[in-house]
Protein backbone atom coordinates (compact mmCIF):
# COMPACT_ATOMS: atom_id res chain seq x y z
CA UNK A 1 0.00 0.00 0.00
CA UNK A 2 1.32 3.40 -0.62
CA UNK A 3 0.94 6.00 0.95
CA UNK A 4 0.24 9.81 -0.34
CA UNK A 5 -1.65 12.90 0.87
CA UNK A 6 -3.66 14.52 -1.86
CA UNK A 7 -5.82 17.57 -2.02
CA UNK A 8 -8.44 15.84 -4.15
CA UNK A 9 -11.41 16.83 -5.43
CA UNK A 10 -14.86 15.63 -7.29
CA UNK A 11 -17.91 17.78 -8.91
CA UNK A 12 -21.39 16.92 -8.35
CA UNK A 13 -23.28 17.16 -11.65
CA UNK A 14 -25.79 19.39 -12.23
CA UNK A 15 -28.32 16.70 -13.44
CA UNK A 16 -28.85 13.40 -12.64
CA UNK A 17 -30.38 10.57 -14.61
CA UNK A 18 -33.57 10.05 -13.38
CA UNK A 19 -36.05 6.67 -13.26
CA UNK A 20 -38.46 8.69 -14.94
CA UNK A 21 -38.65 10.57 -18.34
CA UNK A 22 -37.08 13.32 -17.09
CA UNK A 23 -38.77 16.61 -17.78
CA UNK A 24 -38.70 18.15 -21.78
CA UNK A 25 -38.51 14.30 -22.80
CA UNK A 26 -40.46 14.35 -26.36
CA UNK A 27 -43.73 12.16 -24.67
CA UNK A 28 -44.53 8.54 -26.42
CA UNK A 29 -47.36 8.06 -28.37
CA UNK A 30 -50.72 5.76 -26.92
CA UNK A 31 -53.45 4.59 -28.39
CA UNK A 32 -55.94 3.58 -25.73
CA UNK A 33 -59.43 2.81 -25.03
CA UNK A 34 -61.41 3.73 -21.80
CA UNK A 35 -63.82 1.91 -19.65
CA UNK A 36 -66.83 3.62 -21.59
CA UNK A 37 -65.20 1.70 -25.05
CA UNK A 38 -63.77 5.33 -26.03
CA UNK A 39 -60.66 5.21 -27.98
CA UNK A 40 -58.59 7.85 -28.18
CA UNK A 41 -55.06 8.63 -29.36
CA UNK A 42 -52.37 10.75 -27.49
CA UNK A 43 -50.46 12.51 -30.59
CA UNK A 44 -54.17 13.27 -32.19
CA UNK A 45 -55.46 15.24 -29.83
CA UNK A 46 -51.96 16.84 -29.10
CA UNK A 47 -51.69 17.50 -32.95
CA UNK A 48 -55.39 19.13 -32.53
CA UNK A 49 -53.54 21.63 -29.99
CA UNK A 50 -55.24 19.99 -26.32
CA UNK A 51 -52.65 19.75 -23.31
CA UNK A 52 -52.91 16.39 -21.87
CA UNK A 53 -52.82 15.62 -18.42
CA UNK A 54 -51.78 12.03 -17.88
CA UNK A 55 -52.66 10.82 -13.85
CA UNK A 56 -50.93 6.61 -13.82
CA UNK A 57 -52.18 5.51 -10.66
CA UNK A 58 -53.11 2.36 -9.00
CA UNK A 59 -56.31 1.49 -7.26
CA UNK A 60 -54.67 0.01 -4.27
CA UNK A 61 -52.47 3.60 -4.06
CA UNK A 62 -53.68 5.75 -0.84
CA UNK A 63 -51.94 8.78 -2.20
CA UNK A 64 -53.13 8.57 -5.57
CA UNK A 65 -56.56 8.04 -3.43
CA UNK A 66 -56.37 11.28 -1.61
CA UNK A 67 -55.50 13.48 -4.49
CA UNK A 68 -57.89 11.91 -6.75
CA UNK A 69 -60.19 12.81 -4.00
CA UNK A 70 -59.00 16.25 -3.95
CA UNK A 71 -61.21 17.06 -7.09
CA UNK A 72 -57.88 19.14 -9.03
CA UNK A 73 -58.36 16.95 -12.02
CA UNK A 74 -61.71 17.38 -11.76
CA UNK A 75 -62.12 20.58 -11.89
CA UNK A 76 -59.11 21.28 -14.31
CA UNK A 77 -61.61 19.50 -16.39
CA UNK A 78 -64.63 21.13 -15.80
CA UNK A 79 -63.11 24.34 -16.29
CA UNK A 80 -60.60 24.04 -19.52
CA UNK A 81 -62.25 20.52 -20.98
CA UNK A 82 -64.83 20.13 -23.70
CA UNK A 83 -67.42 21.44 -21.60
CA UNK A 84 -65.33 24.48 -20.59
CA UNK A 85 -63.08 26.30 -22.50
CA UNK A 86 -62.27 22.95 -24.36
CA UNK A 87 -58.33 23.29 -24.22
CA UNK A 88 -57.15 20.33 -22.52
CA UNK A 89 -57.60 16.82 -22.08
CA UNK A 90 -56.97 14.71 -18.50
CA UNK A 91 -56.87 10.90 -18.23
CA UNK A 92 -56.72 8.64 -15.56
CA UNK A 93 -54.69 5.88 -16.34
CA UNK A 94 -54.65 2.66 -13.77
CA UNK A 95 -51.40 1.16 -14.24
CA UNK A 96 -51.47 -1.58 -12.48
CA UNK A 97 -53.24 -4.80 -14.40
CA UNK A 98 -53.09 -6.83 -11.42
CA UNK A 99 -55.97 -4.66 -10.18
CA UNK A 100 -59.38 -5.18 -11.88
CA UNK A 101 -62.51 -3.17 -12.97
CA UNK A 102 -64.32 -4.13 -9.18
CA UNK A 103 -61.26 -2.46 -7.72
CA UNK A 104 -61.89 0.99 -9.91
CA UNK A 105 -65.88 0.41 -8.68
CA UNK A 106 -64.68 0.00 -5.20
CA UNK A 107 -66.26 -3.50 -4.41
CA UNK A 108 -62.96 -5.30 -4.73
CA UNK A 109 -59.83 -6.53 -2.35
CA UNK A 110 -57.37 -3.84 -4.01
CA UNK A 111 -59.04 -0.12 -3.57
CA UNK A 112 -59.95 2.11 -0.81
CA UNK A 113 -62.79 3.15 -2.54
CA UNK A 114 -65.15 3.74 -5.84
CA UNK A 115 -62.94 5.86 -8.17
CA UNK A 116 -65.39 6.22 -11.16
CA UNK A 117 -68.06 7.74 -9.25
CA UNK A 118 -67.95 11.73 -9.91
CA UNK A 119 -65.27 11.23 -12.13
CA UNK A 120 -65.76 13.47 -15.34
CA UNK A 121 -62.71 12.38 -17.34
CA UNK A 122 -61.34 9.31 -19.09
CA UNK A 123 -60.54 6.52 -17.16
CA UNK A 124 -58.18 3.74 -18.95
CA UNK A 125 -58.01 0.15 -16.92
CA UNK A 126 -54.92 -2.37 -17.44
CA UNK A 127 -52.43 0.64 -18.25
CA UNK A 128 -49.30 -1.21 -17.34
CA UNK A 129 -47.92 -0.89 -20.69
CA UNK A 130 -48.01 2.58 -21.27
CA UNK A 131 -46.82 2.96 -17.45
CA UNK A 132 -43.43 1.12 -18.36
CA UNK A 133 -43.14 3.30 -21.64
CA UNK A 134 -43.36 6.52 -19.65
CA UNK A 135 -40.55 4.89 -17.32
CA UNK A 136 -42.47 5.54 -14.37
CA UNK A 137 -41.76 3.54 -10.80
CA UNK A 138 -44.15 4.68 -8.66
CA UNK A 139 -47.54 5.91 -8.00
CA UNK A 140 -48.68 8.43 -8.97
CA UNK A 141 -47.27 9.64 -11.52
CA UNK A 142 -48.98 12.62 -12.85
CA UNK A 143 -47.61 14.35 -16.64
CA UNK A 144 -48.55 17.40 -18.34
CA UNK A 145 -47.77 17.15 -21.96
CA UNK A 146 -47.80 20.14 -23.93
CA UNK A 147 -48.74 20.36 -28.07
CA UNK A 148 -45.40 20.06 -28.50
CA UNK A 149 -45.48 16.52 -27.32
CA UNK A 150 -42.70 17.90 -24.82
CA UNK A 151 -43.73 16.56 -20.95
CA UNK A 152 -43.15 17.70 -17.82
CA UNK A 153 -43.96 15.99 -14.61
CA UNK A 154 -46.60 17.96 -12.63
CA UNK A 155 -47.03 15.49 -9.86
CA UNK A 156 -49.50 16.58 -7.15
CA UNK A 157 -50.14 20.24 -8.11
CA UNK A 158 -52.95 22.47 -7.17
CA UNK A 159 -55.31 24.01 -9.75
CA UNK A 160 -53.49 27.29 -9.50
CA UNK A 161 -49.78 25.24 -10.49
CA UNK A 162 -51.31 23.27 -13.30
CA UNK A 163 -52.77 26.65 -14.68
CA UNK A 164 -49.37 28.71 -14.58
CA UNK A 165 -47.68 25.09 -16.11
CA UNK A 166 -50.60 24.16 -18.90
CA UNK A 167 -50.51 28.28 -20.16
CA UNK A 168 -47.15 28.90 -19.99
CA UNK A 169 -45.57 30.34 -23.20
CA UNK A 170 -43.26 27.16 -22.94
CA UNK A 171 -47.04 24.55 -23.16
CA UNK A 172 -49.19 26.90 -25.31
CA UNK A 173 -49.81 25.25 -29.08
CA UNK A 174 -48.18 27.50 -31.68
CA UNK A 175 -50.49 30.00 -32.89
CA UNK A 176 -47.26 32.59 -34.35
CA UNK A 177 -45.58 32.55 -37.22
CA UNK A 178 -41.94 32.56 -35.61
CA UNK A 179 -41.10 31.25 -32.12
CA UNK A 180 -38.04 29.31 -31.53
CA UNK A 181 -38.55 27.27 -28.17
CA UNK A 182 -35.33 26.59 -26.10
CA UNK A 183 -36.23 23.72 -24.37
CA UNK A 184 -33.29 22.72 -22.24
CA UNK A 185 -29.44 22.48 -21.95
CA UNK A 186 -27.83 19.69 -24.68
CA UNK A 187 -24.23 20.83 -23.69
CA UNK A 188 -21.32 19.12 -21.46
CA UNK A 189 -22.14 18.80 -17.71
CA UNK A 190 -18.47 18.34 -16.56
CA UNK A 191 -15.26 19.19 -17.99
CA UNK A 192 -11.69 18.28 -16.90
CA UNK A 193 -8.92 20.47 -16.77
CA UNK A 194 -7.82 22.51 -19.23
CA UNK A 195 -9.82 20.88 -21.76
CA UNK A 196 -12.68 23.06 -22.86
CA UNK A 197 -16.48 22.81 -22.47
CA UNK A 198 -18.81 22.18 -25.55
CA UNK A 199 -22.44 24.12 -25.09
CA UNK A 200 -25.25 23.43 -26.71
CA UNK A 201 -29.12 23.53 -26.19
CA UNK A 202 -32.11 21.53 -28.19
CA UNK A 203 -34.47 24.09 -29.95
CA UNK A 204 -38.09 23.63 -30.87
CA UNK A 205 -39.66 25.69 -33.88
CA UNK A 206 -43.30 26.54 -31.72
CA UNK A 207 -43.86 29.05 -34.75
CA UNK A 208 -46.41 28.01 -37.58
CA UNK A 209 -44.17 29.12 -39.93
CA UNK A 210 -40.70 26.79 -41.05
CA UNK A 211 -38.14 28.21 -38.62
CA UNK A 212 -35.04 28.66 -40.74
CA UNK A 213 -32.22 30.84 -38.38
CA UNK A 214 -32.02 32.28 -35.32
CA UNK A 215 -29.60 33.81 -33.14
CA UNK A 216 -28.55 32.03 -29.50
CA UNK A 217 -26.90 34.49 -27.13
CA UNK A 218 -24.48 33.06 -24.40
CA UNK A 219 -23.90 34.61 -20.68
CA UNK A 220 -22.79 33.60 -17.56
CA UNK A 221 -24.27 33.76 -14.62
CA UNK A 222 -22.48 35.95 -11.80
CA UNK A 223 -23.46 36.45 -8.05
CA UNK A 224 -26.60 38.44 -7.58
CA UNK A 225 -28.35 37.05 -10.56
CA UNK A 226 -26.38 39.03 -12.94
CA UNK A 227 -25.11 38.13 -16.09
CA UNK A 228 -22.07 38.64 -18.17
CA UNK A 229 -22.37 37.94 -22.12
CA UNK A 230 -19.17 35.55 -23.44
CA UNK A 231 -20.12 35.06 -27.25
CA UNK A 232 -23.33 34.12 -29.27
CA UNK A 233 -23.94 31.37 -32.09
CA UNK A 234 -25.99 31.85 -35.60
CA UNK A 235 -27.96 28.68 -36.54
CA UNK A 236 -28.92 28.04 -39.63
CA UNK A 237 -31.65 25.18 -41.38
CA UNK A 238 -35.20 24.37 -41.85
CA UNK A 239 -37.69 23.47 -38.83
CA UNK A 240 -41.52 22.40 -39.80
CA UNK A 241 -43.93 23.00 -36.82
CA UNK A 242 -42.60 21.69 -33.45
CA UNK A 243 -39.78 20.03 -34.75
CA UNK A 244 -36.39 20.55 -32.73
CA UNK A 245 -32.45 20.05 -33.13
CA UNK A 246 -29.66 20.19 -31.20
CA UNK A 247 -27.56 23.94 -31.63
CA UNK A 248 -23.84 23.95 -31.06
CA UNK A 249 -22.67 27.39 -29.69
CA UNK A 250 -19.25 28.16 -28.19
CA UNK A 251 -16.64 26.24 -26.54
CA UNK A 252 -15.47 27.64 -22.80
CA UNK A 253 -12.67 26.73 -20.44
CA UNK A 254 -14.02 27.03 -17.03
CA UNK A 255 -12.01 26.38 -13.81
CA UNK A 256 -14.87 26.61 -11.43
CA UNK A 257 -18.47 25.38 -11.32
CA UNK A 258 -20.44 27.31 -14.00
CA UNK A 259 -24.17 28.39 -14.80
CA UNK A 260 -24.60 29.47 -18.30
CA UNK A 261 -27.75 31.61 -19.61
CA UNK A 262 -29.25 30.70 -23.34
CA UNK A 263 -31.26 33.42 -24.81
CA UNK A 264 -32.79 33.63 -28.32
CA UNK A 265 -31.96 37.52 -29.14
CA UNK A 266 -32.63 37.45 -32.86
CA UNK A 267 -36.78 38.45 -33.85
CA UNK A 268 -39.01 36.36 -32.63
CA UNK A 269 -43.09 36.66 -31.80
CA UNK A 270 -42.93 34.95 -28.28
CA UNK A 271 -40.66 36.19 -25.56
CA UNK A 272 -41.43 33.97 -22.84
CA UNK A 273 -40.01 30.65 -24.42
CA UNK A 274 -36.39 32.02 -25.44
CA UNK A 275 -34.36 31.35 -22.48
CA UNK A 276 -32.65 28.14 -20.78
CA UNK A 277 -30.28 27.21 -18.43
CA UNK A 278 -27.52 25.23 -17.95
CA UNK A 279 -24.67 23.66 -15.38
CA UNK A 280 -21.04 23.08 -16.34
CA UNK A 281 -18.80 21.71 -13.84
CA UNK A 282 -15.36 21.82 -13.67
CA UNK A 283 -13.02 18.98 -12.03
CA UNK A 284 -10.16 20.02 -9.41
CA UNK A 285 -6.85 18.66 -9.12
CA UNK A 286 -6.22 15.27 -7.21
CA UNK A 287 -2.95 12.70 -7.42
CA UNK A 288 -3.14 8.95 -8.66
CA UNK A 289 -4.56 7.78 -5.43
CA UNK A 290 -7.88 7.58 -3.91
CA UNK A 291 -10.45 6.14 -1.88
CA UNK A 292 -13.90 5.11 -2.52
CA UNK A 293 -16.34 5.38 0.77
CA UNK A 294 -20.03 4.30 0.39
CA UNK A 295 -22.23 4.30 3.39
CA UNK A 296 -25.37 2.40 2.12
CA UNK A 297 -28.73 3.57 3.38
CA UNK A 298 -31.86 0.92 3.81
CA UNK A 299 -31.44 -0.59 0.51
CA UNK A 300 -27.35 -1.65 -0.13
CA UNK A 301 -28.22 -4.04 -2.75
CA UNK A 302 -29.40 -1.34 -5.25
CA UNK A 303 -25.85 0.37 -4.93
CA UNK A 304 -22.68 0.57 -7.19
CA UNK A 305 -20.36 2.83 -8.60
CA UNK A 306 -18.16 2.62 -11.68
CA UNK A 307 -14.83 4.75 -12.42
CA UNK A 308 -13.92 5.45 -16.20
CA UNK A 309 -11.30 7.28 -18.09
CA UNK A 310 -10.98 10.02 -20.26
CA UNK A 311 -12.08 7.34 -23.19
CA UNK A 312 -15.10 6.03 -21.34
CA UNK A 313 -13.05 2.79 -20.39
CA UNK A 314 -14.00 1.20 -17.08
CA UNK A 315 -10.95 1.67 -14.36
CA UNK A 316 -12.85 -0.32 -11.55
CA UNK A 317 -16.99 -0.96 -10.39
CA UNK A 318 -19.07 -2.48 -7.85
CA UNK A 319 -22.30 -3.43 -9.42
CA UNK A 320 -25.43 -3.58 -7.50
CA UNK A 321 -26.29 -6.24 -5.93
CA UNK A 322 -22.61 -7.69 -5.23
CA UNK A 323 -20.03 -5.93 -2.74
CA UNK A 324 -22.69 -4.34 -0.93
CA UNK A 325 -24.66 -5.81 1.13
CA UNK A 326 -25.47 -4.26 4.48
CA UNK A 327 -27.82 -1.38 4.92
CA UNK A 328 -26.75 1.36 6.77
CA UNK A 329 -22.78 0.37 6.49
CA UNK A 330 -19.70 1.97 5.46
CA UNK A 331 -17.56 0.36 2.66
CA UNK A 332 -14.21 1.32 1.30
CA UNK A 333 -12.00 0.80 -1.52
CA UNK A 334 -8.61 1.97 -2.09
CA UNK A 335 -8.07 2.63 -5.90
CA UNK A 336 -4.80 3.20 -8.13
CA UNK A 337 -5.83 5.33 -11.10
CA UNK A 338 -3.63 3.76 -13.89
CA UNK A 339 -2.62 6.78 -15.35
CA UNK A 340 -2.78 10.61 -15.04
CA UNK A 341 -5.84 12.25 -16.98
CA UNK A 342 -9.47 12.60 -16.58
CA UNK A 343 -11.49 10.13 -14.98
CA UNK A 344 -15.05 10.29 -13.86
CA UNK A 345 -16.96 8.50 -11.28
CA UNK A 346 -20.54 7.56 -11.65
CA UNK A 347 -23.07 6.53 -8.39
CA UNK A 348 -25.52 3.71 -8.96
CA UNK A 349 -28.92 3.35 -7.60
CA UNK A 350 -30.92 0.65 -9.22
CA UNK A 351 -33.96 2.09 -7.32
CA UNK A 352 -33.83 5.21 -8.59
CA UNK A 353 -33.99 6.75 -5.20
CA UNK A 354 -30.18 7.87 -4.56
CA UNK A 355 -29.34 7.71 -1.08
CA UNK A 356 -32.79 8.03 0.54
CA UNK A 357 -34.68 4.96 -0.01
CA UNK A 358 -37.58 6.39 2.31
CA UNK A 359 -35.38 6.84 5.10
CA UNK A 360 -37.04 8.15 8.24
CA UNK A 361 -34.00 10.41 9.71
CA UNK A 362 -31.07 11.73 8.56
CA UNK A 363 -29.35 8.95 10.04
CA UNK A 364 -31.09 6.34 7.64
CA UNK A 365 -29.45 8.25 4.85
CA UNK A 366 -26.40 7.04 2.88
CA UNK A 367 -23.44 8.93 1.63
CA UNK A 368 -20.61 9.55 -0.26
CA UNK A 369 -17.14 9.93 1.00
CA UNK A 370 -13.48 10.32 -1.01
CA UNK A 371 -10.37 9.85 1.08
CA UNK A 372 -6.89 10.68 0.91
CA UNK A 373 -4.84 7.79 2.07
CA UNK A 374 -3.61 9.33 5.29
CA UNK A 375 -7.42 9.16 6.61
CA UNK A 376 -8.28 13.20 5.91
CA UNK A 377 -12.20 13.44 4.50
CA UNK A 378 -11.04 15.48 0.75
CA UNK A 379 -14.96 14.83 0.14
CA UNK A 380 -17.72 14.54 1.96
CA UNK A 381 -21.22 14.47 0.16
CA UNK A 382 -24.31 13.40 1.62
CA UNK A 383 -25.90 14.49 -1.54
CA UNK A 384 -28.92 15.93 -0.28
CA UNK A 385 -28.05 20.06 1.12
CA UNK A 386 -31.07 21.34 1.85
CA UNK A 387 -33.31 18.50 -0.26
CA UNK A 388 -33.22 14.90 -1.17
CA UNK A 389 -31.51 14.60 -4.19
CA UNK A 390 -32.83 11.35 -6.40
CA UNK A 391 -31.39 9.57 -8.97
CA UNK A 392 -30.87 6.04 -10.70
CA UNK A 393 -26.75 7.69 -11.46
CA UNK A 394 -24.82 10.49 -10.68
CA UNK A 395 -21.65 11.59 -11.81
CA UNK A 396 -18.33 12.99 -10.34
CA UNK A 397 -15.08 14.19 -12.22
CA UNK A 398 -11.96 14.20 -11.38
CA UNK A 399 -8.31 15.64 -13.00
CA UNK A 400 -5.65 13.42 -11.79
CA UNK A 401 -2.62 15.62 -13.03
CA UNK A 402 0.17 14.43 -10.11
CA UNK A 403 2.18 11.07 -9.24
CA UNK A 404 2.15 11.77 -5.51
CA UNK A 405 5.84 10.88 -3.47
CA UNK A 406 4.82 7.70 -1.93
CA UNK A 407 6.53 5.33 0.42
CA UNK A 408 5.85 1.93 0.67
CA UNK A 409 5.04 1.26 4.46
CA UNK A 410 5.65 -2.23 6.31
CA UNK A 411 2.16 -3.19 6.93
CA UNK A 412 2.02 -6.96 5.96
CA UNK A 413 2.32 -8.32 9.89
CA UNK A 414 1.99 -5.45 12.40
CA UNK A 415 0.49 -2.52 13.05
CA UNK A 416 2.78 0.79 12.78
CA UNK A 417 2.35 4.66 13.47
CA UNK A 418 4.21 7.47 12.68
CA UNK A 419 5.24 10.34 13.96
CA UNK A 420 5.81 8.66 16.93
CA UNK A 421 6.06 10.81 19.49
CA UNK A 422 2.72 12.62 17.62
CA UNK A 423 1.43 16.06 18.72
CA UNK A 424 -1.80 16.59 16.79
CA UNK A 425 -2.52 13.59 14.44
CA UNK A 426 -1.01 10.30 13.64
CA UNK A 427 -0.90 7.72 10.59
CA UNK A 428 -1.67 4.43 11.41
CA UNK A 429 -0.99 1.40 9.15
CA UNK A 430 -2.36 -1.81 9.24
CA UNK A 431 -3.80 -4.46 6.97
CA UNK A 432 -6.82 -6.29 7.56
CA UNK A 433 -7.05 -10.50 7.08
CA UNK A 434 -10.76 -9.88 5.60
CA UNK A 435 -12.81 -6.94 5.22
CA UNK A 436 -15.12 -5.81 8.28
CA UNK A 437 -15.74 -3.29 10.43
CA UNK A 438 -12.37 -1.33 12.45
CA UNK A 439 -12.43 0.42 15.03
CA UNK A 440 -9.60 2.28 17.16
CA UNK A 441 -9.43 2.53 20.79
CA UNK A 442 -6.84 4.67 23.06
CA UNK A 443 -5.64 3.59 26.61
CA UNK A 444 -4.00 5.24 29.04
CA UNK A 445 -1.11 3.87 31.54
CA UNK A 446 -3.92 2.55 34.01
CA UNK A 447 -5.70 0.84 31.20
CA UNK A 448 -8.59 2.99 30.64
CA UNK A 449 -9.89 3.83 27.48
CA UNK A 450 -9.42 7.42 26.96
CA UNK A 451 -10.30 7.83 22.99
CA UNK A 452 -12.67 5.66 20.66
CA UNK A 453 -13.01 5.95 16.75
CA UNK A 454 -14.29 4.01 14.26
CA UNK A 455 -13.01 3.66 10.08
CA UNK A 456 -16.42 1.87 9.09
CA UNK A 457 -16.06 -1.38 7.06
CA UNK A 458 -13.30 -1.76 4.93
CA UNK A 459 -11.97 -4.18 2.95
CA UNK A 460 -9.07 -6.81 3.60
CA UNK A 461 -6.02 -5.30 2.54
CA UNK A 462 -3.40 -2.67 3.59
CA UNK A 463 -5.01 0.20 4.99
CA UNK A 464 -3.61 3.50 5.89
CA UNK A 465 -5.77 6.69 8.38
CA UNK A 466 -5.36 9.20 10.48
CA UNK A 467 -5.97 9.28 13.81
CA UNK A 468 -6.37 11.96 16.05
CA UNK A 469 -5.13 12.43 18.95
CA UNK A 470 -5.16 16.75 19.89
CA UNK A 471 -7.55 15.46 22.45
CA UNK A 472 -4.62 13.27 24.42
CA UNK A 473 -2.55 14.80 27.33
CA UNK A 474 0.87 14.18 26.93
CA UNK A 475 1.98 10.87 27.60
CA UNK A 476 2.43 7.43 26.73
CA UNK A 477 -0.52 6.09 25.52
CA UNK A 478 -1.49 2.24 23.84
CA UNK A 479 -3.49 2.48 20.16
CA UNK A 480 -5.72 -0.92 19.78
CA UNK A 481 -6.74 -1.83 16.00
CA UNK A 482 -9.91 -4.12 16.57
CA UNK A 483 -11.58 -6.26 14.02
CA UNK A 484 -13.42 -8.34 15.05
CA UNK A 485 -11.35 -10.96 17.63
CA UNK A 486 -8.24 -9.45 15.30
CA UNK A 487 -6.81 -6.90 17.56
CA UNK A 488 -3.01 -5.19 17.01
CA UNK A 489 -0.93 -2.56 19.44
CA UNK A 490 1.18 -0.27 19.46
CA UNK A 491 2.49 2.24 21.75
CA UNK A 492 2.08 6.06 20.95
CA UNK A 493 4.01 9.34 22.67
CA UNK A 494 1.89 11.84 22.42
CA UNK A 495 3.86 15.43 22.98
Amino acid sequence: MKQFIAAFALILTATTAQAQLPDGSIAPDWTLTSIDSVEYNLYSLLDSGYQVIIDFSATWCVPCWNYHNSGVLEELYELYGPEGTNEIRVFFIEGDDSTTHADLEGTGPATPGNWIAGTNYPIIDNGGATFALYECTYYPTIYTICPNKVLTESGQSTVQGHESMLFSASCMPASFPNDALLMDYAGDELTCGANPASLAVRMMNNGLDTLTSCTIQVSKLLPFNQTEVIGSADWEGELATYEFTTVDLIDVVIDANSIFVFDVISDDDVEGNNSTQGSVNASEESTNNLEIQVRTDSAPEQLGWTLTDDAGMEVASVLPGTEMTESLTLYSWDITLPALGCYTLTLLDAGGDGLYNGAATMADVGYLRINSMDGEAVVDEDLFWQEIVEFDEISFALNANAVTDVKELAVAAELALYPNPAESTATLAFTNPRAGVVAVDVFNTLGQCVSTATFGRLSSGAHVRELNVSNLQPGTYVVQVRLGEDVQHVNLVKH
